[in-house]
Parts: structure tokens; C-alpha cells; sequence
């Protein structure tokens, strides 16, 4: 049963998550449109939207509710002259769809995933395409995260300071409880 239409700008998608206040984070792809340049954040109430320029190409996003933060798989890193076909990233977009930082990742890299409870960040990596061939990563970035050449999965975490005093009493709390 359809219950209506969100119209989406410049964006061929490939993954969608929910994020706070009816936002939805849309990984868009040259592959579904090539004019791509952004990844986009619209809201599914008011239909307003943002861009977050420079990444696209993800397969799946994930928004975290452990940290109130998007994560894109996304397989170009792109500037204003054009997205190079090995520049594969881990996006970090902030609750308010700002982007934050991007973390290199083995080429191809288009997954991603969340544990909101510890807030890890999971990655896939692949092994060098001198190892498994077609498919492989064409980079070193893959190798020196993993350490080897099997490739691997590469964890990030983000620490959250619950208390707001810049400490990280919350953390030193929980690591010890363990």
C-alpha cells in the first residue's frame, strides 16, 4: 500500500536509513545517476533536504542512535573536479546532516554498519587485487588497515561523553566495569 511520494534531489539511491526528527539519509551512486555528487539527507514530512557534498556511491548508510551520528559506505570521494574511481570512504555525518570527516577505506568500500550500544563502526575491507584479483582492493588503504593481505573488517569507535564535562569519566566507568 503506498502512502505517498518523496521526490528526491540530484540522487540515484542505493541505501536509505532513518534518522531523528523523520530525516532520512539517502546513499546516492553515480551507478543510478551519474550527475551525483552528494549524498542526500531529506526530511520525510516536510520534504525539505540537504546535500552532503564530496560522497557518494554507498551502498548502505547506517544512522547510529548510540552516537546521533550518519555513516556512509561510500565508494567515491568526490571534489568539485570529479570523483575518482578509487577514493572509497567511510563517511561521518553529524545529526544536523553536516559532514564531519572522511575516513579512507580499501577501494570498492560501499558497506557499513553500527553497534549503538558501544557506538563500533564496522567496515568491510578487501584484500589486494594482486591476492583474490578482480574485485580487489587497487590501493594499499585495505592492507594497512587490516595489517595484512586477507582483508578484514575495520572497527571504529566512537567515545560519547554521556556527562558533558569534556571527560571521559563515562568510558574509564565502563571500561572498568568490564
Amino acid at each position: 500500500m503506498n502512502t505517498g511520494v518523496v521526490q528526491l534531489s540530484d540522487c540515484g539511491p542505493n541505501g536509505i536509513t532513518v534518522g531523528p526528527h523523520d530525516n532520512l539519509l539517502l546513499g546516492c551512486t553515480q551507478a543510478n545517476n551519474p550527475a551525483n555528487r552528494s549524498t542526500l539527507v531529506i526530511n520525510a514530512t516536510t520534504k525539505h533536504f540537504s546535500h552532503v557534498n564530496g560522497i557518494v556511491g554507498s551502498d548502505e548508510v547506517w544512522f547510529n542512535k548510540g552516537d546521533g551520528r550518519y555513516y556512509t559506505g561510500s565508494n567515491r570521494n568526490c571534489a568539485p573536479a570529479g570523483c575518482p574511481a578509487q577514493a572509497a570512504v567511510l563517511g561521518v555525518i553529524d545529526g544536523t546532516s553536516v559532514l564531519i570527516e572522511t575516513i579512507p577505506q580499501s577501494s570498492g568500500s560501499h558497506s557499513v554498519a553500527a553497534d549503538s550500544k558501544h557506538n563500533l563502526i564496522f567496515v568491510p575491507q578487501s584484500a589486494p587485487v594482486r591476492i583474490v584479483g578482480a574485485g580487489g582492493d587497487t590501493t594499499t588503504v585495505g592492507e594497512q588497515i587490516c595489517g595484512s593481505t586477507n582483508g578484514c573488517i575495520g572497527v571504529y569507535v566512537h567515545h560519547v561523553d554521556r556527562d558533558g564535562d569534556d571527560h571521559d569519566r563515562d568510558r574509564d566507568r565502563d571500561d572498568h566495569d568490564h
